[in-house]
Order: C-alpha cells, then sequence, then structure tokens
C-alpha cells in the first residue's frame, strides 16, 4: 500500500516546533546539566534493566515476580503509537474493548484491568478513561498478576506504569516527522535542555489520525514539559506538567448474528467489514478528550543507607460522547438482544453523554532503607499513600431508540438527542500504608514480605438528590515470597499473594432485592513459581507458573423476580504458564519472545451450567515473537519484525461460538546515517503484512452484550527522525 499523502501540519503545531527547536538547538553548546542528577543512557532496542512497579527497587532478573519493560526504543522500533499497538509486545497482555477512537481497555493473565485503579503514572495512580499520549513516555512497566501490596484495591490481572521521560544531562533536539497509508500524519519535537540549573525536557506532538473505518478520521495535540534540579548535594526536585487533546469518531463493534430467528444470537459474521463505522449518522460526534496531568517530586537522601520520596499528583480529564450505538436487533421474528438479526439488520440508539469531568489527586509518601539485624542484611519499604477520585456528569443522558440500519447497507436515520436518563456523579477516597521487607538470610536465599492496608470512602448521588451508594471499608492485602539464586545467573521463586475488590450493589430496587448494600470485599488470591535466567548481561530468560482465583458479583434469583446480588458468587480461576526472552542474543539480534498458555474457567457459580465453561475472550494460547537484527554488512540498516499469533477464543458464556485462531506478521526497515551532519533515522513499518482479515477480540461487557472487532488491515507507517 502506498503512502498516500505527505505530512500536513497545522499552522499552530508548526510554530511550536519552530519556537522550541530553534532556541534549544542553539544552547547546544553553552549549557549543561550538571547540578541535575536525573540522568539517563542511550537504551538498547529492549531494556530488561529494572522496573519501578514492582516496588522492591531490584533488577527484573532479581525480582521474584513477572514483569515487562516496554522501553521507549522498543515502542519506536515498532511504531507503536498507542497502549493497545504496545501490549502487542507481550503475549500476557490483550485487548479488551479497544476501539478506535475511544479509551484504551487492556487484560492481563486473562484479567480485565480496572481504568481507575490497575495504572499509574510514574508510580501515582491515573484514570485510564481517556487516551493514554506515549510521546513523553520512556517507558510502560507492566506487573502481571495480584497486585494488592503495590495498589491496594485493584483488579487482580497486573498493573501498568507510564515512566515519564526526564531532562537528561546533554542537550539535544529530536523533530520526528511521520505519515501512514491511511494519509494519517504527525510531527514530535523531543528536546533537552537547561534554564541554569534546572533541566527541562519538552515534548510537542501534533497528529492527523486516518484510519481504515469509514469517517472516522480526527486530530489530536500534545504537549509536556519535565523540570529536574539538585538543590543541594541531598536533594532533587522534579516535576512534570502534560496536556492532550484527541478528537476522533469512536467506531462501536459488531455483534453476533441470529442466524435462524430463533431469537439468540450464535454465528460469527464474516470477518470483512473493516471499513464499517455504524456510528457514521449526521447528528453523531467524535469522542473527544481533554486531559491534563501535573506531578512533583523530592527525593531526599538523608544517609547512605536512608532514602525518602514524596510524590504529588494530579489528572484532569473531560469527554464529550455523543455517538449513533449499535444495540440488538427488533425486526426479526424475534427480538435479538445481544446480538444482530442474521440478515444484518441492527438497532441504532442515540446516545449522548456530554461534559464528563473526572478528577484524580494522589499522593505517596515513602521512605526507603537498609540495615542489619540477627546477622542478616535488609531493605525495608515504608509507605504512605493516599487518592482522591472524582466524577462529575452532567444531570442527564440520551440513550434513545432511533430505528433500523443493516450492516450491509448503512442507512441515515434521524437522531433524538433528549435526555431522560439521570445521570450518577461519584467520589472515591482512599488512604494507604504499605510495609515491605526483603532479607538475604543467606548469600543466596533471600525472603520478601509486604503487607499493605487500604482504607476506602466510596459514595454516589444521583442527578435527583438521593444517594445512590455511601460506604467506608479497609481492607490488608499481603504478599509473600522467597527466591533462591544456585548460582549467580540463576534465581528460583515461590510467592504468594492477595489482591481486593469492593463492590457495593447499586441503589436500583427495581434491578435488585438488596439495592445500596455494601458487599463484602472481593480477595484474589495467587501463587507463583517461576525461574529467571540471566544468560548475559543483556538477555534475561523466564518462566512462571501461576494461579489465580478471582471471586465476582453474581446475580441469584429470588422468588419475587428481582434478583439478589451476591459477593463472590462466581468464582474464575486462571491457571497458566508464562515463558520469556528478552534482550540481545547477540551485538546483532535482539529478542522480545514471550508465550502464554492459559486455563481460564469458572469454578463457581449461582448458575451451575457455567462451571467448568471457559472465561470469554481468553485464548488457550498466545505467542508473541519481536526480533530486530542489525546488518553487518550494511552499518546503519536494521530489519524487524513482530509475529504474533493465538489460539482460538470463547465469545459467548456457555462456549458454543469461538473465534477462530489468528495470526499476524509486522515488518519493518530502519536505517541510521548523517545528513548534513546530523544524525537521523530513516524507517518504515509495515503492520499487517500479509493483510490478514480476522476478528481479533470478542470483549463482552457489563451490561451483557458482546462486541467484534476487527483486525487491522495492512497499513504502512513511515518516519524520519533527526538529532540536531
Amino acid at each position: 500500500m502506498a503512502i498516500r499523502h505527505t505530512l500536513k501540519l497545522s499552522p499552530t503545531a508548526a510554530a511550536l516546533a519552530l519556537l522550541f527547536a530553534v532556541p534549544v538547538g542553539a544552547q547546544t553548546a553553552t549549557q549543561s546539566l550538571d547540578a541535575v542528577t536525573v540522568t539517563g543512557k542511550a537504551a538498547p532496542v529492549l531494556d530488561t534493566e529494572r522496573a519501578a512497579v514492582g516496588g522492591f527497587g531490584q533488577s527484573l532478573a532479581k525480582t521474584p515476580q513477572s514483569i515487562t519493560v516496554l522501553g521507549a526504543d522498543l515502542l519506536a522500533a515498532t511504531a507503536s503509537s498507542s497502549l493497545s499497538q504496545a501490549i502487542k509486545l507481550d503475549a500476557s497482555l490483550a485487548d479488551s474493548y479497544n476501539t478506535t477512537g475511544y479509551i484504551e481497555g487492556l487484560s492481563v493473565r486473562g484479567f480485565l484491568l480496572d481504568p481507575g485503579t490497575n495504572f499509574l503514572r510514574n508510580g501515582l495512580p491515573i484514570s485510564n478513561i481517556a487516551p493514554i499520549a506515549m510521546e513523553n513516555k520512556e517507558r510502560v512497566e507492566v506487573l502481571k498478576g495480584v497486585a494488592g501490596l503495590q495498589s491496594g484495591i485493584s483488579a487482580p490481572g497486573g498493573l501498568v506504569n507510564f515512566v515519564t521521560k526526564t531532562p537528561q544531562r546533554d542537550a539535544f533536539t529530536t523533530i520526528l516527522l511521520g505519515a501512514d497509508g491511511n494519509g494519517g500524519s504527525k510531527v514530535h519535537m523531543d528536546a533537552n535542555t537547561a534554564w541554569g540549573a534546572v533541566g527541562v525536557r519538552v515534548n510537542l506532538a501534533a497528529e492527523d489520525l486516518h484510519t481504515q473505518f469509514d469517517q472516522a478520521d480526527g486530530k489530536r495535540e500534545f504537549a509536556s514539559m519535565a523540570l529536574a534540579t539538585q538543590v543541594g548535594p541531598a536533594t532533587r526536585l522534579s516535576a512534570d506538567l502534560e496536556y492532550h487533546h484527541k478528537k476522533q469518531p469512536s467506531v462501536p463493534g459488531l455483534g453476533l448474528l441470529d442466524a435462524n430467528g430463533d431469537g439468540v444470537a450464535d454465528t460469527l459474521p464474516a470477518p470483512v467489514y473493516s471499513r464499517l463505522n455504524l456510528n457514521n449518522q449526521s447528528w453523531s460526534q467524535p469522542f473527544e478528550s481533554t486531559g491534563t496531568n501535573a506531578q512533583f517530586a523530592i527525593d531526599h537522601t538523608i544517609s547512605t543507607n536512608w532514602q525518602a520520596r514524596l510524590g504529588l499528583g494530579m489528572q484532569r480529564t473531560t469527554t464529550q460522547d455523543r455517538l449513533a450505538f449499535p444495540d440488538g436487533c427488533s425486526t426479526g421474528p424475534n427480538y435479538v438482544y445481544p446480538g444482530l438479526c442474521g440478515n444484518g439488520d441492527v438497532d441504532i440508539y442515540d446516545y449522548r453523554s456530554e461534559n464528563e469531568e473526572r478528577s484524580t489527586w494522589a499522593w505517596d509518601a515513602t521512605l526507603h532503607g537498609k540495615f542489619a539485624a540477627l546477622g542478616v542484611q535488609h531493605r525495608v519499604s515504608l509507605g504512605l499513600s493516599g487518592r482522591n477520585a472524582k466524577t462529575e456528569l452532567n444531570p442527564t443522558q440520551a440513550y434513545n431508540w432511533v430505528g433500523t440500519t443493516n450492516i450491509n447497507t448503512p442507512i441515515a436515520l434521524p437522531g433524538d438527542g433528549t435526555a431522560l436518563d439521570l445521570n450518577t456523579n461519584s467520589r472515591e477516597r482512599a488512604v494507604d500504608a504499605s510495609a515491605s521487607l526483603v532479607s538475604d538470610l543467606t548469600a543466596s536465599v533471600q525472603s520478601f514480605v509486604g503487607l499493605r492496608s487500604s482504607h476506602l470512602n466510596r459514595s454516589s448521588e444521583r442527578s435527583d438528590g438521593s444517594r445512590a451508594i455511601a460506604f467506608e471499608q479497609t481492607v490488608t492485602t499481603p504478599w509473600a515470597g522467597l527466591a533462591w539464586s544456585p548460582v549467580t545467573s540463576t534465581m528460583l521463586y515461590v510467592s504468594w499473594g492477595q489482591g481486593a475488590e469492593l463492590e457495593a450493589v447499586p441503589n436500583r430496587p427495581t434491578k435488585y432485592v438488596n439495592a445500596g448494600q455494601v458487599l463484602p470485599a472481593l480477595k484474589s488470591e495467587q501463587t507463583e513459581v517461576g525461574v529467571k535466567w540471566q544468560a548475559h548481561d543483556r538477555l534475561l530468560v523466564s518462566a512462571a507458573l501461576f494461579n489465580i482465583d478471582k471471586p465476582y458479583g453474581d446475580d441469584q434469583p429470588t422468588a419475587s423476580g428481582i434478583p439478589l446480588r451476591v459477593a463472590g458468587g462466581k468464582t474464575a480461576r486462571h491457571r497458566g504458564v508464562e515463558l520469556a526472552a528478552v534482550g540481545q542474543v547477540t551485538s546483532q539480534l535482539s529478542l522480545q519472545a514471550s508465550l502464554t498458555v492459559l486455563d481460564a474457567k469458572y469454578t463457581a457459580a449461582v448458575d451451575p451450567n457455567l462451571v467448568g465453561q471457559w472465561v470469554t475472550n481468553v485464548p488457550k494460547a498466545k505467542a508473541s515473537l519481536f526480533a530486530d537484527y542489525k546488518i553487518a554488512s550494511l552499518p546503519g540498516l536494521s530489519l524487524n519484525g513482530l509475529l504474533t499469533s493465538e489460539s482460538g477464543k470463547t465469545v459467548t458464556a456457555d462456549g458454543s461460538v469461538t473465534l477462530p485462531s489468528a495470526w499476524q506478521l509486522d515488518a519493518g526497515l530502519r536505517y541510521q546515517n548523517r545528513l548534513i551532519g546530523k544524525l537521523t533515522q530513516w524507517s518504515l513499518n509495515v503492520e499487517n503484512l500479509t493483510d490478514r482479515s480476522y476478528w481479533r477480540e470478542a470483549p463482552t461487557q457489563y451490561w451483557g452484550s458482546t462486541y467484534l472487532f476487527p483486525s487491522t488491515p495492512r497499513t504502512v507507517r513511515a518516519r524520519v527522525t533527526v538529532e540536531f
């Protein structure tokens, strides 16, 4: 596929690029960052050193947890400009209702992450109910499994930490220009300099978004600034601020077809609807998100053995959501919900939820130190943190049926934005206290213990003034591990831990017998056994066996016909094995290889027919292999490829419908040289090189609907990066 459009910059983007590029580049010869200790190195394509998300401060090779680090160079090599593109690099990560133009859902080890509790930015909680910009991210860290010790109340799949770029010692300005085969274009500037003793790093980006879908083009703008300075020999101050605006129509998925007209959708449509966008009406509007993040940190060295850190963070997002939403079918012999009629008919609703405002304030105070006691060396970490999250919505929203269209011959429909449905505002306050201890029991054996106590206060209020939910609970989540290193390069470990989620029954008496009741905490539990082998300084090989039991709330039938909501009425057990090899095999060849095999079934449920059934949208096996090869005979030239493959996965709860197995090959070419004396890198990436068409995911939403999302057709992306 040829690139159809050249790069187009808005006047604002071009002006910003010139404004910052010229002065920053001019200071290269005169400015230094000697007072700033936030220094870095040119990372290799694959980074295998360490991650902050684990909480123990050790290298990945010596951490008794499964952690993936996706570094900036790796993301650049694969042209990954979003979280949904990056997760293809690890077999344990997967999409979950990850559609164009909307927020990015993520699952780990088959569990859907909670967008409000499972995401961090530089270690501080943020909400993922907003698109995440990647331009100022140094790496993405993913802790796999239960994260009760690290994040308290959260879903058990894992924890994602976005680490932002910091000021470096040497001044530089890097300009990236990009274009793709759909007509999209992008400009990105990464500039590093110093204002006296203050290190400064600025990232600016503007992008025209074009996709394979009809009427789904959009735009986004991004700006960030990071500051760092040394205050005396023992104290460092750092701060960063980012702004992100994105406006793009969201593309809803398709449902199953009711092929025989019995009212049950049980047939996969053909995967040929890669361009179809049912959110294409004259009255629908792009999904629009405006977000700001601000963080401040103080790092202080108390003594040789003790360090303290205080972090403060604020996130604020505003979203506008107004779309034509497909949901069920009323034209067949029997009403179909969820799904479509066999002929492709689907009902369209005018959904409008505008001016949604969400804010999160967070703080974290930690003390790290090491000491000797009873002849044993110990490293301790003590933490106290807090979070205040608030959601404020318009008093009402709209969800009105406006007619029926057809996926084969879509038609124009009238809109009806009458907002009659009451909204619910919510507020959540949390205070956590945590402690962890790493002890060197012998020269080869280490113990790891930790405990977190989370106090949560959650309330919500309907827009008519009635209180929907109000409760207050305290939960503890322990964690323990033991590691043995028979030789320096190898570590075997075993660990056990808990996670917790809180639930209260929505205050809707017509829907639940126990409306408004506060339910007991849902405690997840994980056991993991693993081995890590540091083959050499830049290559880490690992394997892990895990078992996770996660309880869910479930509805129990009653004589009145109104169900009783039960805490832990349903339990899913995810057992699996993970294999990974990450790093440089030789000076020319780098790998990021992983394999995950899962057994994900329900072990208990109110409905006995669900017991033993496979969890939906979870493949039994998934593999990912990325390889980057530097061609010695042609200095500066490298080739790479990303091969992903997964087995079939269940679409329906009873296992009667499954997605077939699928694979995809991406390829890339990079060439680095000097152009007019400037270091320049040219890259060409092709996603889905063989142009395979398949359904890539089939997530089920909390209201019971299942949606299918198609694979991305062959897409070419070209970039040139120049460093001044």
